[in-house]
């Protein structure tokens, strides 16, 4: 899966690469928001994973503006376990969840399988 994540902190979009390059999944890390929004724009993503902290910028504008130049990409925010007020704003705006920070391999994981569709049911006999 390619996935675009945007976190102007290094060693979180460090930690991040590596556990979802680990995943098998292809990551583009950039560090501010009008360069995710250039790469969201011109290349398809299936998840687009953004820091909802990020300087400078209201995460419910930001996601807006993220999901209306690649509408057909989720958008996840990484937020910490008491930012619920930004979680939500997120969510308001179209993000369909939210990774939690400290990242973990599984939670990072079951987002990203989240819009993995099905496997094909089994051929009854």
């Amino acid at each position: 899966m390619d996935v675009l994540l945007i976190d102007d902190a290094a060693v979180l979009r460090t930690v991040f690469t590596r556990i979802a390059d680990a995943l098998g999944h292809d990551v583009i890390a950039v560090g501010d928001a009008a360069e995710g929004r250039r790469r969201a724009a011109a290349q398809r993503f299936s998840a687009i994973v953004v820091d909802g902290r990020l300087a400078g910028y209201d995460i419910g504008r930001h996601v807006g503006a993220l999901r209306a130049a690649a509408p057909h990409s989720a958008v996840f925010v990484i937020a910490s376990l008491d930012e619920r007020a930004l979680v939500a704003r997120a969510a308001a705006a179209g993000a369909v969840g939210a990774i939690l920070r400290p990242f973990r391999r599984a939670q990072i994981r079951q987002a990203l399988a989240s819009l993995e569709p099905p496997p094909p049911a089994a051929a009854h006999e």
